[in-house]
């Protein structure tokens, strides 16, 4: 009979190991979130048992490398995460590193602080912050369900880079305008116009499909957005005249390809410094605060969920309330 044992970390999360013992089988133990799952990967290694089926025993966890961690995560866990092309990329960049050949028991505070000061020194610390999440995530996963002990290894984290206060200035928009259209790609103009009146995000813009356009309701249906959460977004009339001079025939609304690239090359010719099409989204939250969207309004428009994360995105100067305090 397997045997489900309750376990609770030093963080108190709870988590339960099944391990199968029979005589002439190799012990075999695995660590699960859920009791249920324990339970059911216990009673298929018994059944396999029974049926004389081969069963796969995972390395033994004393010998598990942090590499053998990492590469599990990335088959188990990184394909169902909305970022995975970007996950996937950065844990094949770790099994390049000589951290990740150190046995996850023998893993360090030491050993992590060094990987993550050498890398401060060739990039940003939100860089840094995204590569130590990852991190954390596998090895939080291996104790709580691939069967591997690591030790509670703790480091300090970089700080995180100041919010981006960037918005695109009026004279700013004609010239970037004139460059996007100069460009010969006949949907980039219009994705920034299109930003600016609806502050979606260039995903969302991407993704944008004709069928869920309600052109009576002037209402954009997204169906998937960054946070998980379906929305529907207000169309302005200019937002949907910048919609009805697309081209037609074509599934997505705006079917642009490499808009980084594009927008990039676009911004250089203009010769407008340290703009982002994401800081669109910026300058069009700003706008609509200016003019006079309260914050439950604004957040309806942006999608966002807190009051926190929406006042990243509206930068107001001393000017704009100039007029307001009369």
């Amino acid at each position: 009979m397997p045997t489900i044992s309750k376990r609770a970390s030093q963080t108190g999360e709870i988590s339960y190991q099944a391990k199968c013992r029979r005589k002439g089988f190799r012990t075999l133990s695995k660590t699960f979130s859920d009791k249920k799952d324990a339970i059911k990967w216990a009673r298929g290694i018994e059944r396999a048992w029974d049926t004389g089926e081969r069963v796969a025993a995972p390395a033994p966890v004393d010998e598990a490398t942090v590499a053998d961690i990492l590469r599990l995560y990335d088959t188990r866990c990184v394909p169902s995460h909305r970022g995975a092309a970007d996950e996937h990329a950065r844990i094949a960049f770790f099994l390049k590193q000589p951290f990740t050949r150190v046995r996850a028991a023998a893993l360090t505070s030491e050993i992590l602080a060094d990987y993550r000061d050498q890398r401060l020194r060739t990039v940003k610390p939100g860089t840094v912050l995204r590569e130590l999440n990852i991190i954390r995530a596998a090895l939080n996963r291996a104790c709580l369900e691939f069967g591997i002990v690591v030790p509670d290894v703790r480091i300090s984290r970089p700080r995180a880079p100041a919010a981006r206060d960037r918005v695109l200035k009026a004279d700013e928009q004609v010239k970037l305008l004139a460059a996007a259209r100069a460009s010969g790609n006949t949907y980039l103009a219009p994705a920034i116009e299109f930003a600016l009146e609806t502050a979606m995000r260039q995903g969302e813009i991407l993704a944008l499909r004709r069928d869920a356009i309600d052109w009576d309701r002037r209402v954009a249906r997204l169906h998937m957005t960054k946070n998980g959460t379906p929305r529907d977004v207000p169309l302005s009339s200019k937002a949907i005249a910048v919609l009805r001079s697309l081209p037609e025939g074509t599934e997505r609304m705006f079917a642009l390809g490499d808009i980084t690239h594009n927008f990039i090359r676009a911004v250089r010719r203009a010769e407008i410094p340290h703009i982002r099409f994401h800081d669109l989204r910026h300058t069009a939250c700003s706008r609509l605060a200016r003019a006079g969207l309260t914050t439950a309004q604004l957040s309806v428009v942006s999608g966002h969920k807190t009051l926190g994360m929406l006042q990243r995105y509206v930068h107001l100067s001393a000017d704009d309330l100039v007029n307001v305090l009369g």
